[in-house]
């Protein structure tokens, strides 16, 4: 998703700076051309000479735009170049002259000279983050399709303030960049509501061993994701995730079996107009459960296993005419005659029938491949790509579908 995409970053005056070091070389290695520019406050915190480095490219200061040794203006040549534009860590300072358009730097010429979407990821003290003038310049802001922001995480500060305003970290950064490339900021699921689960349950013997699957809910993330970056509301469910990011802006509700989700489906599933079952959920949990850690002697030589519920029958049984409920078939060889029947049992209105047995594919990868069947019948091949990228293009399709 992000190969030969142009990505422009502008860099302001604050000590999470730094952290635009590893977005920068993260953003190379996956292939992107990148542009740094860098405010006269910024390089107090960190040097051209750095991002040079990491971007294999000359990083632009505001000696270079007052300098008539470019054959364009560069804002201008600048602005034009850029895919999408980068804003990090947005300071008070910077954001305030956003909001009126005022361009008296490299970096606020070069927003008005381009039309691309502009990503905005403020950092600040929490005092600073909590002024009415600063949350009326970002609200003003927002009211500007062009505008998108990432809203600061809660934590330690520089200045030793707990609370919210530190920067986002690279990979939420860099997963917002990459949704943005793929929508260019259309919010085409806005007032949709959608639900999402996410992960492998666990079904325990004892304390320390369970049943479960390779799930590690990349998919289901991935889905998260992109309703988010396209608008919707976003509920997402997930059994054990590991230590992957979970989105920010969504609210999440965090289980571990396959009763604790259909207890979660229950209270959630009834307010959504989609419901996404990307989990992978249990099929048997064991009979009985014991409390503790049993001794390798006392193992059972068989093991009486029990149903779990069947959560997307149930869901399907239950659902308003108007829901969308679209489940996934993880096969392998022949995925798409078992992913009907499947479709056609469960009652669903599309499933998402991709293969586990293929390479760079399935469970645990970050890339994926997928057929959606849709209950009229009609299917949509979604070639091998990234799991963002899928999700984006499942979205599309059921959008579509449900027009």
């Amino acid at each position: 998703m992000l190969k030969g995409k142009r990505i422009l970053i502008g860099i302001c005056g604050g000590i999470a700076a730094y952290k635009l070091c590893e977005v920068v070389s993260q953003l190379f290695q996956q292939g992107a051309e990148v542009r740094v520019m860098l405010t006269d406050a910024a390089q107090q915190f960190v040097t051209p000479l750095t991002f040079a480095t990491l971007s294999r490219h000359p990083a632009y200061t505001d000696a270079d735009f007052w300098q008539p040794i470019h054959h364009r203006p560069l804002h201008i040549e600048l602005g034009e170049w850029a895919d999408i534009f980068l804003i990090a860590p947005l300071t008070a300072q910077t954001l305030a002259k956003l909001s009126v358009g005022l361009a008296d730097n490299l970096l606020t010429n070069t927003v008005l000279a381009s039309r691309c979407p502009v990503l905005l990821a403020p950092a600040m003290n929490t005092d600073m983050l909590e002024q009415m003038a600063v949350q009326r310049n970002i609200r003003q802001l927002q009211t500007d399709p062009r505008y998108q922001l990432l809203a600061p995480n809660a934590g330690l500060l520089a200045c030793d303030r707990r609370g919210q305003g530190r920067l986002a970290e690279p990979p939420a950064i860099i997963n917002r960049l990459r949704g943005l490339l793929f929508t260019q900021g259309v919010q085409d699921l806005t007032g949709i509501e959608i639900l999402i689960t996410a992960g492998g349950t666990q079904e325990y013997l004892d304390v320390v061993r369970f049943i479960g699957n390779p799930s590690t809910g990349k998919m289901g993330l991935a889905l998260a994701q992109a309703a988010g970056d396209r608008g919707a509301v976003v509920t997402l469910i997930h059994a054990p995730l590991g230590n992957l990011i979970i989105p920010e802006g969504i609210r999440v509700i965090s289980v571990i079996t396959a009763e604790q989700m259909d207890q979660a489906l229950k209270i959630y599933a009834p307010q959504a107009d989609w419901i996404i079952m990307a989990a992978a959920v249990a099929d048997v949990k064991p009979a009985q459960t014991v409390t503790g850690k049993l001794a390798k002697q006392d193992l059972p030589d068989h093991l009486p296993l029990a149903p779990v519920p069947d959560l997307i029958a149930n869901l399907a049984q239950q659902k308003r005419p108007n829901q969308l409920l679209v489940g996934f078939a993880a096969q392998t060889g022949d995925i798409i005659t078992p992913a009907i029947a499947k479709l056609k049992r469960k009652k669903l209105n599309a499933i998402v029938a991709n293969p586990v047995d293929q390479a760079d594919a399935g469970f645990g990868s970050d890339n994926n491949q997928a057929v959606i069947i849709f209950e009229n019948g009609q299917q949509k091949t979604i070639p091998p790509c990234s799991k963002l990228e899928m999700a984006h293009h499942l979205l599309r399709h059921l959008k579509s579908q449900a027009e």
